[in-house]
């Protein structure tokens, strides 16, 4: 008997919700990627307790300016900041789109905690699936500037002059499918300008 490749399931969820539709998409998970950063973590609260205290308490004539101290102090502490807010999106991050009767909201969180944005649905023409070869490649979001996938996805839409893209954890047939199923809710979506 052929053993067959098992079906990938639907990451995403589309539901209707208070007279609108509701989207949720999961970001990309790469658990390699996520022990590599609760290592370098480890490393980080190490550094952290351990050698920035004693430099602080260094004097004397060859030592470092105490004004270094502080700027190598604060730019570690927002590395760490930044390295476990990656972490955050890697194993806990989804975006959610909501369409409402006057508007589409994008919002990216991991553990409640994000940032949305709001577009007038009036403006908002072309939604489409959209070429997004580097998705599967992992840390192709450092090569682009974009690690948090916030300027990339598999779905976009024309707002005025620009193109808004979004779904950064989203194959293109899961896009396809979110695509239809959006359509089929709100037609004018997918309206070209």
């Amino acid at each position: 008997m052929t053993k067959f490749v098992p079906v990938a399931a639907f990451r995403s969820r589309v539901e209707s919700a208070g007279g609108g539709t509701e989207v949720t998409m999961p970001s990309r998970r790469n658990y390699v990627f996520a022990a590599l950063q609760i290592v370098w973590l480890g490393f980080w609260v190490y550094a952290l307790v351990a050698i920035v205290p004693p430099m602080f308490h260094t004097t004397g004539r060859n030592s470092p300016p105490m004004l270094f101290f502080v700027i190598w102090t604060v730019g570690w502490i927002a590395g760490g900041c930044f390295v476990f807010a990656l972490f955050l999106w890697t194993i806990a991050g989804r975006e959610r789109m909501t369409i409402t009767p006057d508007g589409v909201s994008l919002r990216r969180e991991a553990v409640g905690v994000g940032r949305t944005r709001h577009f007038e649905l009036r403006a908002v023409k072309g939604l489409r699936v959209v070429d997004n070869a580097g998705n599967s490649v992992p840390f192709a979001g450092f090569g682009r500037g974009d690690p948090f996938g916030s300027r990339s996805g598999s779905l976009a839409f024309d707002y005025g002059a620009k193109t808004i893209r979004f779904g950064s954890g989203v194959d293109a047939a899961e896009a396809k499918y979110i695509l239809s199923k959006i359509v089929a809710a709100k037609p004018a979506l997918a309206e070209q300008a």
